[in-house]
């Protein structure tokens, strides 16, 4: 197996970087612009009932783009990672691989716990439970998007400074 990812990445190399950079920008950017875009907009529309309806529709449509980049930046990684081999490189280099892992990892286990908190809010949204709906949405928008926002931009730093540059 390591060596059909090691062959893949060198034959692919540069597409797998740039799927890689280009699933971490979308990612990362659709969040931001989730967060000081969508939100306000959002908030601006005055009935309730049409305003939550909105907002479950956008933060469903927002997992549906999520899980493509993720399993796509999750694999591009997979095979730099063999492909470049950094075990048997620089441990420094080693260790701010890992150390990328966890803070992907960690945005992708936010990601399964905003989904569950989605789930909770459509169906307190179908018992017109107004407050459940809100507290949910605003968990979301202003707390766990934000949260990884900021660690994706963490992120795409340590996978500068590994590429050497």
């Amino acid at each position: 197996m390591r060596e059909f990812l090691i062959e893949i990445f060198g034959n692919f190399s540069r597409v797998i970087i740039f799927l890689h950079i280009a699933s971490a920008v979308l990612l990362v950017g659709g969040m931001f612009v989730f967060r000081l875009v969508v939100d306000p907009a959002m908030r601006i529309i005055e009935d309730e009932k049409a305003r939550y309806e909105s907002y479950i529709k956008m933060i469903g449509r927002f997992f549906i783009f999520l899980v493509p980049v993720m399993f796509i930046l999750v694999s591009a990684s997979v095979f730099m990672n063999v492909g470049l081999g950094f075990r048997y490189g620089d441990p420094t280099t080693f260790v701010m691989i890992h150390t990328k892992e966890a803070i992907w990892s960690f945005i992708a286990f936010n990601f399964i716990y905003m989904y569950i908190k989605y789930v909770k809010a459509k169906n307190a949204l179908a018992k017109n439970d107004y407050l459940v709906v809100d507290e949910n949405i605003i968990l979301m928008t202003h707390y766990l998007i934000p949260l990884n926002t900021v660690l994706g931009f963490i992120a795409i730093y340590l996978g500068i400074v590994v590429r050497g540059y």
